[in-house]
C-alpha cells in the first residue's frame, strides 16, 4: 500500500485524543514521553514522601501520647492511693497499736528496717529503710504497711516499669514496694539531710505546694538504684498536715519499652525527657543516625514543666525518598512496558486492518474501503462544503495483453497503472483497485475541471511509458464526475461508470 493511502486510513482510524495530542515527530515525541515519565516519577515520589512524613509524625506522636497516657494513668492512681492512705491513717491510730513486725536496727550503718529477702519470717511485701534507731512510734506505724501492700498489689497493664514508695517526713523512713537485694539495702544514713530529699518534698517546696493531687519531679538520679528517674508524688495528710508522700519512681530507661516503633525507625529517632524549670534533659533513646543533618521535632507536654520530646532525622525521609524513587521507577517501567505492549498490539491490529483494506498486487486500497471508510469521509467533506471528484479508470485491451504475453505481464501492466496513480496523486487522494483492470481515484478538494486535468496527466503518463522488457504499452479510459451535494458514493460511482462506458464507446478518454 502506498504511503498516501496508508496515512489516510490511519487518519480515519485515529481517535480524538490521537488527532489532537499525539506528536508525529520522533524526537519531540520521545522528549514529551520522557517529560511525562519524569513528572510522573516526581509526582509519585512527592506524594508518597508526604504520606510517609505524615505517617511518621503520626506514628511518633502516637508513641509519645501513649507514654504520656501511661504516666498520667500512674499519676491519677497514685493520687487516689494517697487520699485513701490518708483516710486509713486517721482511722488507725498508731499510738493505740503494737508493732506488727520486727524492725531491725543496724548499728554499723546506724539504720533500721526490714526486708523480706533477708528476713523470711516477715510477711510484709515491701521493704522498710530508715536512718538512726527505730522509735516506738515507727514500730507502731508498721500497722499501716499492709494497707499499702494491698494498694500496690493492684497490678495494672502498663508498658512502663515503675516502683511505689511511701516516705514519712515525720519519722524519716521509706517503705518501698520493691524487694531490694541485700547489696541495695542501704540508704546511706545522711539521705534525709540531702538537698535531693529537701528539694522534692511536697510540704516544703513552694513549687509543689500549689499542685493539686500530684506533681512530677524533674529527672534525677535515684539515691538507691542510681538510675535516672522521674517521680510522681502525692502528699499524705494527717490532721490536715502533710506527714509524708506516696510516690512512683519511673526509670527513664523504662520509657523505651513504651516505644513500639520498628528497629530501623528507631535508628533515626532521638527521644528525651525535658524539664523547663530546671532546664534538664535526659535521653530516653538515642538514634545512631540523628546527629547528622536537620530533624523533625515533636513534643507532648506531660504537665506545665515536663515534656516528652522527639527528634526524627531528615536522613529517615531521605531513605524513604530513595525507596520511593526505586518503587516509582519500577511502576514507570511497568507502565511503559504495558504501553509498549499496547502499542505493539495496536500496530499489529492496524497492520492486519491495512492488509484487509489493501490490494496485494498493486498496493492500492481494495473495494472494502468503499464500504467502511469512504462513505463517512465523503459525508464529512460534504458537511464542510468541500468539492469531491471521482475518476473511474479502466485499462484498455487488458485481455489482449494477458492472452498474448501471459498473466505475469498482465500483472505488470496493472502494477504500472497503479504506480502512476500513486505517483501523480496527492496525499489526500485515495487510489482504489475496484477489481480486475478497473481502478478508481477519489479527489478531495478537487473540482470537475481539475479532475479532468488529473485524468489527462494519468492517461499520458501511463501510455507513454514502458512497464516490461517487451515493447508493450498500455492505455486507459477514464470517467470523471464531481460528487453533487447530498449525493451518495454509490450513485456518484454509477454516474462515473456511465461516463466511462460512453468514453469506451466513443474512444474519447476525456469526453463527459
Amino acid at each position: 500500500m502506498n504511503n498516501n493511502n496508508h496515512s489516510i486510513l490511519e487518519e480515519q482510524q485515529a481517535n480524538w485524543f490521537t488527532k489532537h495530542f499525539v506528536v508525529s515527530h520522533y524526537l519531540l515525541n520521545r522528549m514529551i514521553v520522557l517529560s511525562i515519565n519524569v513528572l510522573l516519577l516526581t509526582f509519585l515520589v512527592v506524594m508518597n514522601t508526604q504520606q510517609e512524613i505524615s505517617a511518621a509524625k503520626e506514628y511518633v506522636q502516637g508513641n509519645l501520647n501513649q507514654i504520656k497516657k501511661s504516666i498520667i494513668s500512674l499519676a491519677y492512681r497514685n493520687e487516689r492511693y494517697a487520699r485513701t492512705f490518708s483516710k486509713q491513717i486517721t482511722r488507725l491510730q498508731a499510738s493505740q497499736t503494737s508493732a506488727l513486725v520486727d524492725v531491725h536496727y543496724y548499728p554499723e550503718l546506724n539504720e533500721f528496717g526490714f526486708n523480706r529477702n533477708i528476713y523470711a519470717s516477715n510477711l510484709l511485701n515491701g521493704s522498710l529503710i530508715g536512718a538512726g534507731k527505730p522509735t516506738d512510734e515507727i514500730k507502731k506505724e508498721t500497722n499501716f504497711f499492709p494497707f499499702l501492700d494491698d494498694l500496690w498489689s493492684q497490678q495494672h497493664q502498663n508498658s512502663i516499669k515503675y516502683n511505689y514508695y511511701y516516705i514519712s517526713h515525720t519519722s524519716k523512713y521509706f517503705y518501698l514496694s520493691t524487694k531490694y537485694s541485700v547489696s541495695d539495702f542501704n540508704t546511706r544514713k545522711h539521705f534525709f539531710s540531702t538537698s535531693l530529699y529537701t528539694h522534692y518534698r511536697s510540704d516544703t517546696n513552694k513549687q509543689y505546694q500549689n499542685k493539686e493531687g500530684f506533681y512530677f519531679t524533674a529527672p534525677y538520679t535515684d539515691y538507691i538504684t542510681h538510675e535516672k528517674v522521674i517521680t510522681l508524688k502525692s502528699p499524705v495528710y494527717k490532721d490536715q498536715q502533710v506527714i509524708g508522700d506516696i510516690g512512683v519512681d519511673i526509670p527513664i530507661a523504662s520509657l523505651r519499652r513504651a516505644i513500639t516503633l520498628p528497629r530501623n525507625f528507631k535508628a533515626y529517632l532521638t527521644l528525651f525527657f525535658n524539664n523547663k524549670a530546671e532546664d534538664s534533659q535526659i535521653n530516653v533513646l538515642q538514634g545512631s543516625k540523628t546527629a547528622l543533618g536537620p530533624y523533625l521535632t515533636m513534643k507532648v507536654d506531660i504537665d506545665d514543666q515536663n515534656a516528652i520530646c522527639a527528634h526524627l532525622s531528615i536522613l529517615f525521609f531521605l531513605s524513604v525518598v530513595m525507596q520511593n524513587i526505586i518503587i516509582g521507577l519500577m511502576i514507570i517501567f511497568l507502565l511503559n512496558y504495558m504501553y509498549s505492549l499496547l502499542k505493539k498490539y495496536r500496530f499489529q491490529k492496524n497492520h492486519f486492518q491495512l492488509e484487509a483494506f489493501s490490494d496485494s498486487l498493486t498496493g492500492l486500497f481494495n473495494r472494502r474501503i468503499m464500504e467502511k471508510i469512504l462513505p463517512k469521509l465523503i459525508n464529512e467533506y460534504q458537511d464542510k462544503k468541500i468539492a469531491i471528484s471521482i475518476i473511474i479508470i479502466d485499462a484498455n485491451d487488458f485481455k489482449t495483453i494477458n492472452d498474448t504475453y501471459g498473466h505475469d505481464i498482465g500483472d505488470k501492466a496493472l502494477t504500472h497503472i497503479a504506480n502512476n496513480i500513486s505517483h501523480l496523486s496527492r496525499k489526500a487522494d485515495i487510489g482504489i483497485r475496484l477489481g480486475g483492470d478497473e481502478f478508481c481515484l477519489i479527489l478531495p478538494q478537487c473540482t470537475l475541471d481539475k479532475a479532468k486535468k488529473m485524468a489527462n496527466r494519468l492517461s499520458i503518463a501511463i501510455s507513454n511509458s514502458r512497464f516490461c522488457e517487451h515493447k508493450v504499452h498500455t492505455s486507459i479510459t477514464v470517467g470523471c464526475v464531481e460528487v453533487a451535494t447530498n449525493e451518495s458514493l454509490s450513485y456518484a460511482l454509477n454516474r462515473a461508470d456511465n461516463v466511462l462506458y460512453q468514453n469506451k464507446k466513443n474512444k474519447n478518454l476525456l469526453n463527459i
